[in-house]
């Protein structure tokens, strides 16, 4: 039960990490390519993450991955 506690978490984080980002004026320099990710590909993510731990660098990184792949989409809409 508390496998499964843990990947719904990390799934609702990697959801709404990308969410956070908020650029406050756009930016004239170029824009960044930012690749999208199957649901299939996320979910198999999801699960490699949960299985390093809760405490895991890894699974920090991601999130600060997160936010710079929100941050370059809401500099280029």
């Amino acid at each position: 039960m508390m496998r499964y506690a843990k990947q719904a978490l990390l799934l609702l984080v990697m959801v709404l990490v990308p969410l956070n980002g908020c650029a406050t004026e756009r930016s004239d320099g170029p824009c960044l390519t930012v690749q999208d990710y199957p649901a299939e590909i996320q979910m198999r993510v999801a699960d490699e993450i949960s299985s390093l731990g809760a405490q895991s660098e890894t699974a920090a990184m991601m999130a600060d991955y997160g936010r710079l792949r929100a941050e370059a989409r809401a500099v280029c809409r």
